[in-house]
């Protein structure tokens, strides 16, 4: 029989090394509340003046809140009880990509990659928002729409698209796969290859939570043994401490990585602040 005390035992200290995160994860939200804009002569002052209509730095930071926002929606279910087998896991997917964002925007000593990745990533947003204005144009014609309106919006928007991408934006957005989480496992777990190559595990698991693809749900079920000659057998699949336990690591150290470097970027000085490391 299998014992249930270890298995107490073992989400017990899941909890507490998840609930360890929860100071930083309150500190990050009050941060969220205030605006914060980088000081004078730092280098994400000088990153924000290339595009000043949609500044680098803002664009950074809130991809920061995106991410702690996430991981404090999956650490409140947690707190109450509620360990899911599958939205869980796209809720630390939406962390862990946008605190990769963020890091993959920050993390370059270089400004000029800095900068094209900023860019890149405000064009990106700026093209999904055409496409959603587009949607409008798409509604029956027996409902009320104001076509000049709607097309004025999106002209509006594909200028801006435009001009990000002059001032040293990509066209096309980054890749998240091939581009972004691999820079950001990489700064965060520099030396670490197994570690990167979990994380790149992880993505890849959530991101068929997030499609609703049975085969990541598959990886952490527990399977009976089927009747001999039966084409199909029965499987269990529960909420796991553990499985959560590592998307969420992941995603709380890129993101403490994420505010190192938004601070570090901001100072004038240049010097690394005195913040969580």
């Amino acid at each position: 029989m299998p014992d249930d005390s270890h298995a107490s035992n073992v989400d017990a200290a899941y909890l507490r090394a998840l609930s360890g995160r929860v100071d930083d994860l309150e500190g990050w939200r009050f941060r969220a509340q205030r605006l914060e804009l980088p000081q004078y002569g730092s280098e994400l002052d000088q990153d924000d003046k290339v595009f000043p209509f949609a500044p680098i730095s803002e664009e950074a930071r809130r991809s920061l809140i995106s991410s702690g926002e996430h991981l404090r929606l999956a650490w409140t279910a947690i707190r109450v009880g509620d360990v899911y087998p599958s939205a869980h896991f796209t809720t630390l997917r939406g962390a862990l990509l946008a605190a990769s964002q963020a890091v993959y925007i920050l993390g370059p000593d270089d400004s000029t990659v800095r900068r094209q990745r900023g860019l890149t990533v405000i064009a990106e947003s700026y093209k999904r928002a055409q496409q959603f204005h587009a949607e409008f144009l798409k509604v029956p014609e027996q409902m009320p729409r104001d076509d000049e309106q709607i097309r004025a919006q999106i002209a509006w928007l594909n200028g801006r698209r435009a001009g990000a991408c002059e001032a040293g934006g990509r066209e096309g957005g980054p890749n998240i796969t091939n581009e972004v989480l691999p820079y950001a496992a990489g700064e965060v777990f520099y030396g670490s290859p197994d570690i990167q190559h979990a994380v790149m595990c992880l993505w890849r698991q959530m991101s068929g939570d997030a499609h609703s693809l049975s085969w990541a749900l598959n990886l952490r079920a527990t399977f009976s043994t089927s009747a001999k000659g039966a084409a199909l057998g029965e499987a269990q699949v529960g909420g796991s401490l553990k499985d959560i336990a590592d998307p969420f690591e992941a995603a709380y150290l890129i993101l403490r990585r994420g505010w190192s470097l938004f601070d570090q970027r901001c100072e004038a000085s240049g010097e690394r602040s005195s913040g969580i490391e």
